[in-house]
């Protein structure tokens, strides 16, 4: 039977499925055909040339359509417009109200040739970039990626591996020339679907021997008129089968948008400038203080590698930690280091609410300098982990700015901490508090109970190093 997965268009086996596409281009610009074509290469020649006029945009709209023992089902339609001198295209996808594969609802994706932008239109995440994967190219004899997803109806897997033939054909009695893929089925006995044991497979799955793909080029414009899977034993696709049926034109490029093929019309964001975006964001309740993009003081503690790690800007109350309002990330040979940035008093409020057993109470010293117009405390404590976890213990949520919660009876809300005598071993976890008059810095901290494990830090896990990174820290100047 036919099913809406992440895969293949399969019939008794095949998938057939919407949901992620796929593309990439080359630019080369195929002849025109002298003859209808009789090869594989001619076919795709012919299907490239068809779509590459110039000033205009190819556009089709696309049916998806299964049969599932006699039932028929519309699993999605797809609308794309192909740019062919460009070599970029978009195409939107919609979820056919049969499909209850979980899949997204709808989806814009713009192909170019550096990658693939999609959009989830139905969802908060942030539209995604990605580099084209020549594994989905659904069909690896056509000469290009977009050829390729136009052959597959804008989706970016196809057919099991075919053994392919082109010839004269016809569609509901209308002529057509047609690329015949054929495969090898298998039965489904055993299989995830029908597993030995379960349910017996229908007999014209159980049956079958070979199966059938048929892409239709109408012989005279060779644009496409349908692709069909089907089975040796239903060849009409009466009970099991599958089709993508084509409504084709051309636009003038002047009627769509001026960015209809820009990723910035769907509301993508490159990295660098999301960056950007969230340095400068006017909401964010504490300036940014920062090492600069690279920071390299000597002595092997060098970083060369900044991010944004931690965006959230303005007071956000309910949480059981303060609100980190941007937190900053950098990496390179010398280790890393983590600068997460808190408005004044909320990092020491949320410290005393936790009774100020967080978290470098036990065994641990701290030192304190001044920067400037910064107070800095450097931290140094044990990697163990300092509370007594012998008894339960019910932690409560609290949070900085607001009286604690109601205590539960016979019950710490805060572990204890060890009573022991201090290892006689040198301490070997470090953090560092700078208190600016506008924000407070925490350099490579922690945010819970437990968490000491200093070793992704590496060269930065010292109190020596952390004072280096202290006396570094900047404001940040605005576009930096």
């Amino acid at each position: 039977m036919l099913h809406v997965m992440g895969g293949r268009p399969l019939v008794g086996g095949l998938l057939l499925a919407a949901a992620a596409l796929a593309s990439g281009c080359d630019s080369d610009q195929p002849k025109s055909p002298e003859h209808q074509p009789t090869t594989v290469a001619e076919f795709f020649d012919a299907l490239g040339h068809a779509i590459d006029r110039d000033g205009e945009i190819f556009h089709s709209k696309v049916e998806i359509r299964s049969r599932e023992n006699g039932v028929e089902l519309l699993l999605g339609t797809t609308e794309g417009w192909i740019d062919a001198d460009a070599a970029q295209a978009r195409v939107h996808w919609q979820k056919g109200l049969d499909n209850k594969a979980d899949v997204a609802e709808r989806t814009v994706s713009i192909y170019r040739p550096e990658g693939v932008y999609t959009a989830n239109l139905d969802s908060d995440d942030a539209p995604s970039f990605r580099l084209p994967i020549d594994s989905e190219l659904c069909l690896p004899e056509a000469p290009t990626q977009l050829v390729a997803l136009l052959a597959c109806g804008f989706l970016n897997f196809g057919p099991p591996e075919l053994s392919l033939t082109v010839e004269p054909s016809s569609f509901e009695g209308r002529a057509t020339v047609s690329l015949r893929g054929t495969w090898v089925h298998r039965s489904p006995a055993g299989s995830e679907e029908f597993p030995i044991g379960g349910p017996t497979p229908h007999p014209v799955l159980a049956d079958a021997t070979e199966g059938e793909y048929r892409l239709h080029l109408d012989p005279t414009t060779y644009l496409p008129v349908v692709t069909t899977s089907s089975l040796n034993t239903d060849p009409n696709r009466r009970v099991f089968g599958s089709e993508l049926r084509f409504t084709s034109d051309f636009v003038a490029s002047t009627s769509l948008a001026k960015d209809w093929f820009e990723s910035g019309s769907i509301g993508y964001v490159a990295p660098d400038k999301k960056e950007l975006g969230s340095l400068d964001d006017p909401k964010l309740a504490t300036p940014v203080y920062w090492l600069g993009r690279t920071f390299d003081p000597g002595k092997g503690l060098r970083l060369t590698d900044f991010r944004v790690n931690g965006y959230s800007p303005g007071r956000q109350r309910g949480k059981d930690e303060p609100n980190i309002q941007i937190g900053l990330g950098y990496s390179g040979p010398g280790g890393f280091v983590r600068l997460d940035h808190f408005p004044p008093g909320d990092w020491e409020a949320f410290k005393a609410r936790l009774g100020g057993n967080f978290p470098w109470t036990w065994c641990s010293e701290s030192r304190e300098f001044t920067v400037g117009a910064a107070k800095v405390t450097i931290l140094s404590g044990y990697e163990s982990f300092p509370y007594r976890t012998d008894f339960g213990v019910t932690v409560i949520p609290v949070t900085s700015g607001q009286d604690p919660p109601t205590l539960q009876a016979h019950t710490p809300t805060v572990p204890p901490l060890h009573t022991e005598s201090c290892p006689n071993t040198a301490r070997d976890r470090f953090m560092a508090e700078v208190r600016f008059p506008d924000a407070t810095v925490v350099i490579n901290g922690t945010l819970s109970y437990g968490g000491q494990d200093g070793r992704a830090f590496g060269a930065y896990d010292s109190a020596e190093a952390l004072e280096v990174v202290a006396r570094g820290l900047r404001l940040r100047r605005a576009g930096e």
